[in-house]
């Protein structure tokens, strides 16, 4: 999903050039290019700079022209520039309703701190496998906790990122979600309690075909894109990353090269009667189990 500063970034800048942005029209906000070349994010204003932590992706310019002093983001890898457009877009909407510059100065150095840890250099630490379970995690989250819940109860109740035994639980129900390669016939259930609990609980399941990388499907990057435009305010996108670091996630070009297309999604009835196993019918001295169930065997239990 592009934003508006996207289309503006694409039309492209000579070196030095900047244009102005926002709605806002008590604060001076540009984008354009600076003296290196480098796509930037510029705020130029009345205020008392302080010291600011530079990043490897992101480079942050502090400076005085006249009576203002000037912030400047600019983007150090060109790959990045579509997700570098939503870090600008997102400086531009929590600052939209701020009138003085001491404030706005303030905001948009929080706002950049929040978004350093998803801007490190081709990290791409997260394998395939993990790159899927992620992408499962954010589409049942895009697909069906939003539209259901809303974004604070949808954000809220998403405990993946937390290592808990559910990926999403609210107040009286669970879900656990599964993203698993096209063809195969079973699941990988990988500890004893993801399917165990009083509570009514939910097995979804996304079937993942793994695709060439020129092919149009779904990407990590694109998809949290996606998301960050829907979280709505500037506290919801600040959970969201914060709920992503915790995956080791960044915006690393190597994660481009997963491309996957969705083959089939299922939902199922955790029951009493649900082929699982709990732990009361477990003897204490077995600490840990790993088991896998037949897809064929869950069609009764389907929604």
């Amino acid at each position: 999903m592009k934003n508006k500063l996207s289309t503006t970034f694409s039309q492209g800048f000579q070196s030095g050039t900047f244009i102005r942005v926002g709605e806002n029209r008590d604060l001076s906000l540009f984008v354009g290019k600076d003296e290196k070349g480098n796509y930037a994010f510029d705020f130029r204003g009345t205020y008392v700079p302080v010291r600011i932590s530079q990043s490897d992706v992101i480079t942050v310019q502090q400076g005085k022209s006249g009576e203002n002093y000037i912030l400047r983001f600019s983007l150090c890898n060109s790959e990045l520039l579509e997700y570098f457009s939503t870090f600008c877009q997102d400086l531009l909407d929590s600052t939209e309703a701020i009138k003085d510059d001491e404030d706005a100065y303030k905001t948009l150095c929080s706002r950049y701190f929040s978004w350093k840890k998803l801007f490190r250099p081709n990290n791409g630490g997260m394998n395939d496998n993990e790159v899927m379970g992620l992408i499962g995690e954010l589409l049942f989250m895009q697909d069906y906790m939003i539209p259901h819940y809303g974004v604070d109860m949808a954000l809220d109740s998403w405990m993946g990122p937390e290592k808990t035994h559910k990926d999403y639980s609210t107040e009286s129900v669970w879900y656990e979600i599964k993203a698993i390669s096209a063809g195969k016939d079973s699941v990988k259930i990988s500890s004893l309690e993801q399917l165990d609990g009083d509570d009514e609980g939910y097995l979804a399941i996304y079937c993942l075909e793994k695709m060439s990388p020129t092919f149009s499907g779904i990407k990590l990057n694109v998809l949290v894109q996606n998301l960050m435009a829907k979280m709505g305010t500037a506290q919801n996108r600040e959970t969201f990353m914060s709920k992503l670091s915790m995956y080791e996630f960044d915006f690393s070009p190597e994660y481009d090269k997963f491309v996957f297309t969705n083959v089939g999604f299922s939902m199922y009835n955790v029951s009493n009667d649900f082929p699982r196993l709990c732990r009361k019918n477990i003897p204490n001295a077995i600490n840990r189990i790993q088991y896998e169930i037949f897809l064929s065997e869950l069609e009764e239990y389907k929604l």
